[in-house]
């Protein structure tokens, strides 16, 4: 088992401003469903989809970890990345956010779940820090060798 030098996954406001979205989304979908409906069911319609929705998407915001230890940057999904094979470190603007890019020597980009940075509840007060954490660990394992 590897130690985790770093790890990074969505702050508690992005949890919720990510929620507070999903939320919003299902309470006007709920809205628009409830005027087919009779009024006695519109309060129910609108409020227990929205609500149900902001807790799912709290939680569903939190996920999305990013570790890195010695052997390279574990993704949830996509599994390990060695550093071997990364080239460069970045942070990119993606629509409304700032994300962080990793490029692999087979030309392939990966962007990471986190950290991230936005604006409203999308932000993140310490994501230079975090991408400088990242650049930095990947500078201190990187391979020298030059690819040919």
């Amino acid at each position: 088992m590897r130690a985790v030098l770093a790890s990074f996954r969505p702050t508690w406001w992005q949890a919720v401003g990510h929620g507070l979205y999903l939320g919003a989304a299902a309470g006007a979908v709920g809205l628009v469903v409830s005027f087919a409906l009779p009024s006695q069911y519109r309060i129910v319609i609108v409020v227990v989809p929205a609500l149900v929705a902001a807790v799912g998407g709290v939680v569903a915001g939190r996920r999305g970890s990013v570790d890195a230890d010695d052997a390279g940057i574990r993704l949830e999904r996509a599994g390990l990345v060695p550093w071997k094979h990364v080239i460069g470190i970045r942070a990119e603007r993606r629509r409304r956010r700032t994300v962080v890019a990793i490029y692999l020597e087979s030309g392939e980009t990966r962007r990471l779940t986190a950290p991230y940075d936005g604006a409203l509840l999308a932000r993140d007060p310490l994501f230079e820090r975090r991408v400088f954490m990242l650049c930095h660990l990947w500078e201190t394992h990187r391979d020298w060798s030059v690819h040919g």
